[in-house]
């Protein structure tokens, strides 16, 4: 599967320098047609539901989190390979214009784990809803559904996107938690203190009931 990946960027790294010399000769106007089919829906497919594992579902997920974490990983703060090498060959507007087109895609209408283990999904539930750091449990942030949300403080006018779980594929959720336990070497995420809190105190099994309530959603 990794060495698929890397034939995947490969191909996306002539693309892209074919595109952005194209871009640079014509100086039209960049639309989401024109950018995002050559190089973001080889991972994410068109709709933002890709049917691998390995990736995430982006349709539907707050344009606020799609444009801060690709300019994470734009800036190299966040780690992927693949999303650092794409997200370099795009200018800030093209990363605007991208996030708000997947923004605007329709979440997937029915959950990822369609035969969940009831039992593990009650265990999840129960650590979804308890409190983890500062008092605080991942359902005061994700949401009781989670599907997350936006908010926007007055004093500050600066929007805050937690982002959608609900969805997800059970691999990719995994993945995910397992970095912010530090069960995976990594480069740590910019602004996400809490979650790497959090983690520190799930076991393996915690993450297991945890994956399948949220996979089940």
């Amino acid at each position: 599967m990794r060495k698929n990946l890397f034939r995947i960027i490969a191909g996306l790294v002539i693309v892209g320098a074919g595109s952005v010399h194209s871009y640079a000769a014509s100086k039209t106007a960049i639309t989401p047609e024109s950018i995002h089919i050559q190089r973001c829906s080889a991972c994410h497919y068109v709709d933002g539901k890709p049917p691998s594992e390995e990736f995430p579902q982006i349709a539907g997920q707050y344009e606020q989190y799609l444009l801060k974490a690709l300019k994470l990983f734009k800036e190299g703060q966040r780690e992927s390979e693949a999303m650092e090498l794409i997200t370099s060959l795009h200018r800030e507007q093209e990363l605007v214009i991208l996030a708000n087109y997947y923004a605007k895609q329709k979440p997937a209408d029915t959950a990822s784990n369609t035969n969940p283990d009831q039992n593990l999904v009650q265990r999840g539930a129960q650590l979804y809803t308890s409190e983890r750091v500062y008092g605080i449990a991942c359902a005061d942030c994700h949401g009781p559904d989670a599907k997350g949300y936006v908010r926007s403080t007055p004093r500050t006018r600066v929007s805050r996107a937690i982002p959608r779980l609900a969805g997800q594929q059970p691999p990719y959720i995994k993945a995910k938690l397992m970095k912010f336990t530090g069960a995976e070497s990594g480069k740590p995420q910019v602004g996400m203190c809490g979650m790497r809190k959090a983690g520190k105190t799930l076991t393996a099994n915690d993450i297991d009931a945890l994956v399948e309530f949220l996979s089940s959603k």
